[in-house]
Formats: structure tokens, C-alpha cells, sequence
């Protein structure tokens, strides 16, 4: 318990404004909850809420981090600088299986046949995921999933109106 000379020292503004701050966090954290029983989640990067309930609105990155498909751009560069190899491998795949499951996306593995720029709603270059980026398969086999180039093109294209 603060003595006299230590209450004094206080300003009444300063513990006025700590309990404000308190008690706005305590609201922020109720309304966290409330959301969460409402199948609502924020993005990772952009804090939009989205809900979970839209099929490929949020990527679960892992480790509580969902990422709406709008920041994918944006973010997955950020967060492979983050990672170990394995880490972003094992996430590179995760995603563009999403990418495919929730956004149509098409893997190329000739960049020739890549759809015009303009048609592209998302463009990421990912390491094959039949050969882990070797180019080899069954031994020296040349992969026929990547051309023997160890990568491929994963495209999401824009929707026509």
C-alpha cells in the first residue's frame, strides 16, 4: 500500500487514466470473446474481421495466425524472411493446396503458358511439391510436374464480371 508522500506524488489524471485504460482493454478483450463465439476472426495482417464460416476467407498460417486471402500477397514474403527452409517449405505447400481448394488456383509448370499479367488475380512461385524442388523424379528421371525445374507457378485468376 502506497504511503502518504507516495499518494501524493501521484497525479489523480495519471490513475484516472490508468483506470480508463483498464477498463477499455477489459471491453476490447469481452469483445475479442464475443466475436470468437461468433465464428469471427481477425486477419493476421490487416486485423479485418472475417468469418470463419467463408469458405477461403483466412489462411491458418499455424500458431494462431489466420491471413485473409486479400494480404497473401503482402504477407507471404514478410513471413517466409521468418522462417527456417522446413518451416517455410512445409507452409508453401499448405498454402498453395488452400489456394487450390478455396481459390481455383492452377499450377503451371511452363512460365510460357502463364495467363496474361492482367488475368492474374495472384501469382506465386512455389517449389514443386512431387519432386520437393529436385526436379528429379524416381531417381534421375527428369519430374514431369515441374519440367525439371523444381518450381512451379501457382495462378490464381481474376474473376470476370
Amino acid at each position: 500500500m502506497p504511503d502518504q508522500a507516495e499518494r501524493s506524488s501521484e497525479s489523480p489524471s495519471s490513475s484516472t487514466t490508468d483506470e480508463a485504460v483498464n477498463r477499455q482493454q477489459f471491453e476490447l478483450d469481452r469483445l475479442k470473446e464475443a466475436f470468437d463465439l461468433l465464428g469471427v476472426n481477425a486477419c493476421h495482417w490487416c486485423h479485418k474481421y472475417y468469418r470463419r464460416a467463408e469458405p477461403g476467407a483466412l489462411f491458418d498460417a499455424g500458431g494462431g495466425k489466420l491471413v485473409c486471402y486479400a494480404c497473401i500477397p503482402q504477407w507471404w514474403p514478410q513471413c517466409c524472411a521468418q522462417l527456417t527452409t522446413k518451416e517455410r517449405e512445409d507452409l508453401e505447400g499448405k498454402l498453395v493446396f488452400w489456394l487450390k481448394a478455396s481459390h481455383n488456383a492452377e499450377v503451371f509448370k511452363d512460365p510460357a503458358k502463364l495467363p496474361d499479367s492482367s488475368q492474374q488475380e495472384l501469382h506465386l512461385v512455389a517449389k514443386c511439391l512431387e519432386c520437393r524442388g529436385t526436379g528429379k523424379s524416381l531417381g534421375d528421371d527428369t519430374c514431369r510436374f515441374c519440367m525439371g525445374r523444381g518450381t512451379v507457378w501457382v495462378i490464381v485468376s481474376r474473376k470476370h464480371a
